[in-house]
């Protein structure tokens, strides 16, 4: 069954300072929650229902560790709907990807990630080594047990348990991009890696060091926001040059950088409101260096998507993205602090499959309005 629309493919801006000679190449356009819906639908290819072994890979720390102290119940659910499945639980930071590995390079065709974001990204990264970024991997299916859920969010996914089982159980996949990251470590050693929702520098890359020291007492959103707002006050911005496929845009202080797959982050902030999952298409969000007190005036127009209306902020569609600078900005890739610029991103288009049932995304829904 396929669902058709329309999208955007040039490399247009939005929010534009007029008469910035350091501003991009591509012609500007105003930013609107209208043009949005109007310009960012893009072709849903669905497939049928994918009937296979099941493998759940469950990481016992997510949601605080709720996810592990409710295990037996959570199984239990599981088989009670789809049957009988393989278990495989986590031990540490990394292991999900080493377990998804092992299961698609042993013909597992279903891995059910029974955690959050950073769950799914560790999951995507196996499966991707297995395959060598292409195509041809397990379907994924998503069950709402970590604390974030941006990229199920995009994809319109369901929050309750028993409708996300529902979904799986439905077993139609929708293919879906990835974004590969080349990047450093903290050493300096060059790294490869796969991210689903977004590769980002500046204060995201600074609010991932702090959040952790707040998720556990406030929640995973405003365990972002304070991490945020700590980023925010020691924050100067870093000189960076940015290109797009390979040409130059912006040369100059960037207080942050975002290649996006998804719409969200932070446990639901609209960073990438134009990001569509599937368009073999990377939005680019890019806020040029602000002062700490405007970043605290604008910081809640990030939550709202309305952050483009800022003259300072310009996005862009792009394929690939190299951003470097003379610093070591960190880099945040899927939630998670895994080392410094120079970073190259690049699209690797539809080689995911998640399983997503009936389930509609955000520009499906906006489009039929």
């Amino acid at each position: 069954m396929s669902y058709r629309g329309y999208a955007s493919q040039d490399a247009a801006r939005w929010g534009e300072r007029s008469g910035d000679k350091r501003s991009g190449i591509c012609g500007r356009r105003k930013f609107s929650k209208k043009n949005h819906r109007r310009e960012s639908q893009a072709r849903f290819s669905y497939r049928e229902a994918v009937l296979a072994k099941t493998c759940v890979i469950l990481n016992p720390a997510s949601a605080a560790g709720t996810t592990g102290r409710r295990q037996p119940s959570i199984v239990a659910r599981i088989e009670a709907v789809l049957g009988p499945v393989e278990l495989r639980v986590t031990d540490g930071p990394g292991d999900a990807r080493g377990l998804a590995r092992a299961e698609t390079e042993n013909g597992c065709r279903r891995i059910l990630v029974a955690g959050g974001d950073g769950t799914l990204s560790e999951i995507a990264n196996g499966i991707l080594a297995a395959t060598k970024g292409a195509a041809g991997g397990p379907a994924i299916g998503l069950l709402p047990l970590g604390s974030g859920w941006d990229f199920a969010r995009t994809l319109g996914l369901p929050r309750d348990f028993e409708e996300a089982l529902a979904c799986i159980a439905d077993g139609r996949t929708r293919a879906v991009d990835a974004l590969r990251v080349d990047h450093c470590d903290k050493t300096g050693a060059p790294r490869t890696g796969f991210v689903v929702n977004e590769a980002s520098a500046g204060l995201s890359g600074a609010t991932v060091r702090f959040v952790g020291r707040f998720a556990k007492r406030l929640g995973a959103r405003l365990g972002f926001a304070a991490g945020a707002l700590a980023a925010i006050a020691t924050h100067r911005a870093e000189e960076m040059c940015v290109r797009i496929d390979d040409k130059e845009v912006y040369m100059g202080p960037v207080s942050l950088i975002v290649a996006a797959n998804g719409r969200y982050f932070g446990a639901g902030m609209s960073v990438a409101p134009g990001a569509i999952a599937d368009d073999g298409r990377i939005e680019v969000v890019l806020i040029r260096g602000l002062s700490i007190p405007r970043l605290l005036k604008n910081f809640p127009s990030i939550f709202a998507g309305t952050h483009g209306n800022h003259p300072s902020v310009s996005f862009y569609s792009a394929r690939k993205v190299q951003i470097s600078s003379a610093g070591s900005s960190p880099v945040d890739l899927d939630g998670e602090p895994l080392g410094v610029i120079p970073m190259d991103v690049a699209i690797l288009p539809k080689v995911l499959e998640v399983i997503t049932g009936g389930a509609k995304s955000h520009d499906e829904v906006e489009g039929s309005r």
